[in-house]
């Protein structure tokens, strides 16, 4: 699905780009759907486990506020595997159903309120002047997830992306 999209890959290529067979694919995921689905599940858990491990580790908001940003970006970028995964979680989540969709909005919605928080707390800290922290939250999100497509045009390595976007970030709630 990260190499042609949902509606250009099939079960079949699927598990054959999988070394398994159709059956096995199906005995575990009862259609191409279902995989999605599964996809998009496993991938927001991790991605924001892997947030909330590496902010734990800062106690202030704007060193917190640069490790989700450069964290989303590591996640969606490190590798060829990680930006195909980035573009399916990014464009194909709609083709779920409402309920399904809902599931993975709940997660979605986790991510923001993360850095919602973030951001209050460099508020109330006085490092941040936003009086929007919801929204300055969204374009944070969506800034630091811009960068799938769209890597190879800034022509700068991972960790100077990273830092860019970082100090992007920062600027928008100072």
């Amino acid at each position: 699905m990260g190499e042609d999209g949902y509606e250009g890959a099939s079960i079949r290529d699927i598990a054959a780009r999988a070394h398994v067979s159709v059956a096995a694919l199906y005995y575990h995921f009862e259609s191409k759907h279902d995989l999605l689905r599964e996809f998009l599940d496993e991938a927001l858990d991790v991605t924001l486990a892997r947030i909330e491990r590496r902010i734990a580790r800062h106690d202030g908001p704007v060193d917190q506020l640069e490790e989700i940003v450069g964290t989303i970006i590591w996640s969606n970028l490190h590798d060829d595997f990680a930006r195909r995964a980035a573009y399916v979680v990014s464009s194909e989540y709609t083709r779920l159903n409402p309920p399904e969709r809902a599931a993975i909005e709940v997660k979605r919605k986790a991510l923001l309120d993360l850095v919602e928080g973030v951001v209050r707390d460099g508020i109330a800290k006085k490092k941040f002047k936003t009086d929007e922290p919801r929204e300055a939250a969204r374009a944070i999100v969506t800034l630091a997830q811009s960068t799938v497509g769209v890597e190879r045009e800034i022509d700068r390595s991972l960790d100077d992306i990273i830092e860019l976007y970082q100090r992007f970030a920062v600027a928008l709630v100072s």
